[in-house]
């Protein structure tokens, strides 16, 4: 898992699918919300690249919190 863009309104990480078979989902799922938490960001989109066997997660910061 790696950090691939931080901005201020959005945070992409990336993931290897061989990562995620060995780790599962919900585990990794869990380190990233440990860090960017449920009450500030929200999914913007999972795509997963299968060519190069990599899922990307996208967060966006909730706008309701920067109102």
């Amino acid at each position: 898992m790696r950090l691939v863009i931080k901005t201020f309104k959005k945070v992409v990480i990336e993931v290897t699918n061989k990562e995620i078979e060995e780790k599962g989902f919900d585990d990794i799922w869990d380190k990233i919300r440990n860090v960017y938490d449920i009450n500030n960001y929200e999914i913007f989109i999972i795509e997963t690249n299968q060519e190069k066997q990599i899922t990307y997660i996208e967060l966006m910061t909730d706008k309701s919190s920067t109102q």
